[in-house]
């Protein structure tokens, strides 16, 4: 046996072994103790993690045929895999299918459409359903009733996925070599595997150090204070809301400063431009829309519509991208006439991934008009947010218009024109692909879009880090299914997330979904104008920005501002986004880029310290520890 063969059966045990691992953490942390959401960051903990220490053991990994360039391999397997177990992917899937069943009861209306949900989609028996939700008493999962399912559900993510890395590969050369975005995140581990200039000693710079510490100390006060409220702690965020009182001033709310070490240090390597348009957009822009509604006496709920106004922008990027990609979309699908083999393969694969997924919900009663916008919408938002991690870097996964696929639908025709265009079986196919725009699983072609650039980097051929990425998505799938269910029945998954008998967030999530089928079933509305034309709104706004970008090389605002305004980025961490803005300029007038460069070990230090002190050690204990010890609860 040759030294790369023992290399390779190595590599495969340790991506398998690190899956496995990765699974029963967060079993133990998210369902069980509800002490750590490791799976959520960007990228997941544990990828980090297994990154960490197969680095920290190369030396020996060398002895046995593993090299560096496999080290990155099984990194980019796992971001992509260990992401499918979390509570916003395969976690939220696998409640769309039992949650009809078990919950079904004269005063939610749920029988109304259990008719129109094909047996062999899921799992059949009233006793393997219960047990489910209450746990079974052997503990023991009943596969016989799950794997033929499971396996036709299989064969539809493997499609999909295959669709993702597809349209990952189409736009690969544009972003790389043509506009050569920066991809922040992916340089976090080429930096820690020594493929940068600045990674030369990196463990060496005080200034590395001088992060981690400050970000460890940060945590340890934290952790203190969750245990002792008299140690003084900066805590998680500051609410500024609290300070708005009076009206109007109330629209401004919710309004929270968060402290957030990984998008802190992340965007450090984010162009500074989309960091301020971002803040711009939503502290200005938006805030200034609820403050001057509330100021005229504007009574619409949900104004100044905020997820719609990003639905219409997410698409307007969408429909950019597609324009600036134009020639090499057109060049790639020429090759399906052309005699080289290699040229074929990408547009042939694209096309059967596309018609597969198409197929499948043509068979569940999907109608074609339904079909084709609400997946050009989902494919639209996957490739805004790819765009968004591509060039600004941005560390969250919830960068996107959450349920705008379905909710575009509604607003613009109504539940009256939904059901006209194939009555409640296609309402029905339509709910059983929530799980789809209520979590983040199209989006994950994020974490493909940076194993590229990490191949292209690290020497990996595109067509081997494809299969690798493929392989990921299918074994995290099958490995957070058996997880998932497996611990369902062992512990009732009525109880599982924090849950008490009627389940934790998932659950709830799948259960607002299936009301919400039920509730189109009993009415016959038209369109909802004022969210429809927000949505309108958010589309005109990226396009004007876009054109005054293009028109004005010196125009300050950024369109991806416009976009994470108003989700994830604006939301949730205007705070961090804004303190870099402000670092930054301090630094460029200081000492230019040479101090720009010098300072960038420091804030790869407060990633790696926000990834070891909480997402590793405390998450760990806070997991493992036993009762008490999740009062400081680890969350991305």
């Amino acid at each position: 046996m040759t030294r790369r063969t023992v290399g390779i059966i190595v590599l495969i045990a340790l991506a398998l072994g690190f899956l496995v691992l990765a699974n029963l953490w967060v079993k133990q942390g998210e369902l069980l103790t509800l002490a750590a959401q490791v799976s959520m960051s960007v990228p997941p903990v544990p990828a980090v993690a297994a990154l960490l220490l197969m680095l920290g053991s190369l030396a020996l990994l060398r002895r046995l045929g593993v090299t560096r360039t496999d080290v990155m391999a099984v990194y980019c397997f796992l971001t992509l895999s260990v992401a499918l177990t979390s509570g916003a992917a395969m976690r939220m899937f696998l409640p769309m299918l039992t949650c009809a069943q078990y919950f079904d009861a004269p005063e939610n209306d749920y029988s109304e459409f259990r008719p129109y949900m094909h047996s062999w989609l899921l799992p059949q028996g009233d006793d393997v359903i219960r047990d489910y939700f209450e746990g079974s008493d052997s503990g023991a999962a009943p596969w016989g009733a799950w794997l033929p399912p499971l396996g036709i559900w299989l064969l539809f993510f493997t499609a999909f996925f295959g669709l993702l890395v597809c349209v990952a590969l189409i736009f690969r050369p544009v972003w790389q070599d043509g506009e050569h975005l920066t991809y922040p995140v992916a340089e976090v581990p080429l930096l820690l595997a020594g493929y940068r200039e600045h990674s030369r000693n990196m463990s060496l710079d005080v200034l590395f150090w001088i992060g981690f510490v400050l970000v460890c100390i940060h945590h340890l006060m934290n952790i203190l204070n969750a245990f002792n409220p008299a140690v003084t702690s900066l805590g998680l965020m500051a609410d500024l809301g609290g300070l708005l009182q009076e009206h109007p001033m109330t629209a401004l709310a919710p309004l929270q400063f968060r402290y957030k070490p990984i998008v802190f240090g992340v965007a450090y390597l984010m162009p500074t431009e989309v960091a301020t348009s971002t803040v711009f957009f939503h502290l200005v822009y938006l805030k200034g829309l609820a403050l001057g509604g509330a100021m005229a006496g504007v009574n619409l709920p949900g104004f100044p519509f905020m997820m719609e106004q990003a639905a219409g922008s997410f698409f307007g990027m969408a429909v950019l991208l597609v324009y600036a990609a134009r020639e090499r979309i057109a060049d790639v699908f020429r090759g399906l006439f052309r005699a080289e083999p290699r040229q074929r393969a990408l547009p042939a694969i694209t096309l059967i991934c596309a018609g597969s997924i198409y197929l499948f919900w043509r068979v569940v009663g999907m109608g074609t008009p339904i079909f084709i916008l609400y997946y050009v919408l989902m494919m639209a938002y996957a490739l805004s947010t790819t765009r968004i991690r591509a060039e600004g870097g941005f560390a969250s996964n919830w960068n996107f218009p959450l349920e705008q696929e379905q909710e575009a639908l509604i607003n613009f025709g109504g539940s009256r024109w939904l059901k006209g265009m194939g009555g409640m079986t296609a309402m029905t196919a339509l709910t059983l692909n929530y799980h789809l725009s209520r979590g983040y699983i199209p989006k994950l072609m994020a974490y493909m879009a940076e194993s590229f650039k990490i191949a292209d980097t690290a020497k990996i051929s595109l067509r081997n880090m494809a299969i690798l990425l493929m392989l990921g998505a299918v074994l995290g799938t099958t490995v957070s299914w058996w997880m998932h269910i497996a611990t369902a029945y062992e512990s009732g998954a009525n109880t599982l997330e924090g849950g008490s008998t009627a389940g934790g967030d998932r659950i709830n999530i799948a259960r607002a979904a299936y009301t919400n089928l039920a509730d189109w079933a009993l009415r016959d509305e038209g369109p909802n104008r004022s969210r429809a034309i927000a949505t309108v709104g958010g589309f005109v706004m990226v396009l004007t920005v876009a054109g005054l970008r293009r028109a004005y090389l010196r125009f300050p605002l950024h369109p991806l501002g416009v976009l994470m305004a108003a989700t994830g980025g604006g939301i949730n961490d205007w705070g961090p986004l804004l303190s870099i803005v402000i670092i930054k300029l301090v630094v460029m007038r200081l000492g230019g880029m040479r101090l720009y460069r010098r300072l960038i070990p420091l804030f790869i230090g407060v990633v790696i310290g926000d990834f070891f002190s909480a997402g590793l050690v405390w998450s760990l204990i806070a997991s493992f520890g036993g009762e008490g010890f999740n009062k400081y609860p680890v969350w991305y």
